[in-house]
């Protein structure tokens, strides 16, 4: 249990994320699944399974979308778990290393990092 500053209990938050999300502080991009539009964000934490993202414009983040972590060359499949402010919750699916990557499919989002990455 938690207390408040009055000394009151309080049932403590539910966690529903499967490992540990540790502090970052990465450049990002989300893109639509067709690597067709492209969006800036920061990656504020990241676990295995999860991040949190921070956009100037979390209104045009879709549901399901790409995420670009631009230091690695890693990408993955993502989905929208919430939206808060300017902060969105993204579940991590299939992860994709664009250094190494000659799917087809992936070819796009290799561009836009490679781009990102010159910078």
């Amino acid at each position: 249990m938690l207390r408040d500053m009055t000394g009151s209990s309080s049932p403590k938050p539910i966690e529903r994320r499967r490992g540990q999300r540790g502090r970052a502080l990465l450049a990002g991009k989300v893109a639509n699944t067709d690597a067709t539009q492209t969006l800036d964000c920061v990656i504020r934490n990241l676990s295995p399974d999860g991040a949190m993202i921070e956009t100037s414009t979390p209104h045009l983040v879709p549901a399901e979308m790409h995420l670009v972590q631009i230091k690695e060359g890693i990408a993955w499949d993502a989905e929208v778990i919430w939206r808060r402010g300017n902060r969105v919750g993204v579940k991590l699916n299939a992860r994709h290393d664009l250094r190494e990557s000659t799917e087809k499919q992936m070819r796009a989002l290799r561009a836009i990092w490679s781009q990102m990455a010159l910078r």
